[in-house]
């Protein structure tokens, strides 16, 4: 299951200046969690390493980005997503000459984004067959690498690894429809010709 609409609402939103681009590009929530009955039951958090405070052009960003939550369930994550931006670069031009791949953790393989959106998101789908689960306390990680080519946008580059999708399970394995609250933690670094 892909949940973008809210994707599709901050680049909207970004577009008509109420966002920053990329801020807040996706927000994570089950599907479920748009309706009435939904109410949040714990936290997520969702950091980053690797991310230095400069690079250059031709250099390649190894990023781990790591996510946990509190709550009575656990959570089976369907995506991920790194959002990045940089306010020198046109809105829909975020990603020019920046590329990237993630290590699938139920594949055992680098592979490319399962989609990206030109205003700074690259999205990273996991099979419907995933087995990836989180209970509560734990941490879990995906590897990213993100390689900046010769046309990326030079300046200030901003970084927020996030969780796009996902599901509860109760501790009797039933499907919850409640969601957590979303915290996550961005990052910056310049790059350089």
């Amino acid at each position: 299951m892909r949940i973008r609409a809210a994707a599709a609402a901050a680049a909207a939103a970004a577009i008509v200046g109420l966002l920053p681009i990329g801020a807040g590009a996706a927000a994570a929530q089950p599907y479920a969690a748009r309706t009435s009955t939904a109410h949040q039951i714990g936290t997520m958090k969702e950091w980053g390493s690797g991310i230095h405070k400069s690079y250059r052009r031709g250099n390649t960003l190894y990023l781990t980005m790591y996510y946990t939550q509190k709550s009575p369930d656990t959570l089976v994550p369907l995506g991920f997503g790194l959002s990045l931006w940089n306010f020198s670069a046109p809105g829909e031009g975020q990603l020019r000459g920046i590329s990237a791949t993630w290590w699938n953790p139920v594949r055992h393989r680098w592979e490319k984004p399962s989609y990206h959106e030109s205003n700074g998101l690259f999205g990273f789908d996991l099979p419907a067959s995933s087995t990836v689960k989180l209970a509560s306390g734990k941490v879990g990680h995906v590897y990213v690498r993100v390689k900046f080519g010769k046309t990326a946008h030079t300046g200030l580059w901003h970084f927020e690894p996030m969780v796009t999708a996902y599901s509860l399970l109760t501790r009797k394995g039933a499907s919850d429809s409640n969601f957590l609250s979303d915290s996550r933690h961005q990052y910056t670094s310049t790059l350089r010709p």
